[in-house]
């Protein structure tokens, strides 16, 4: 096997695990999402792939964030502030 097929393998996985646990949030099922995202992230590290969109990922309490349903979006001063609403981190990026 090729690297770029393990590589390939790996990003479908991660895909495959980030929408279970979207699922998974609009479901209630609060454990399996956590779960779904550790092992999103721990694939990631192993197979050095990036996560698409990584900045909808809380990285305290490990769970999917969703504008309007779990997290909070807010503009301020040239910053988009996403605040997580089970832990109460906020995520920082420039527009």
């Amino acid at each position: 096997m090729t690297r770029n097929y393990i590589k390939k393998r790996a990003e479908a996985w991660i895909r495959e695990l980030i929408e279970l646990a979207r699922e998974m949030e609009y479901k209630g099922r609060y454990d399996l999402e956590r779960r779904y995202v550790s092992l999103a992230l721990e694939i990631s590290r192993h197979y050095k792939v990036k996560i698409q969109n990584k900045r909808y990922i809380c990285k305290n309490c490990k769970i999917i964030l969703i504008p309007g349903r779990n997290a909070e979006v807010r503009i301020k001063k040239g910053r988009v502030n996403l605040k997580c609403l089970r832990c109460g981190n906020i995520k920082r990026f420039v527009i």
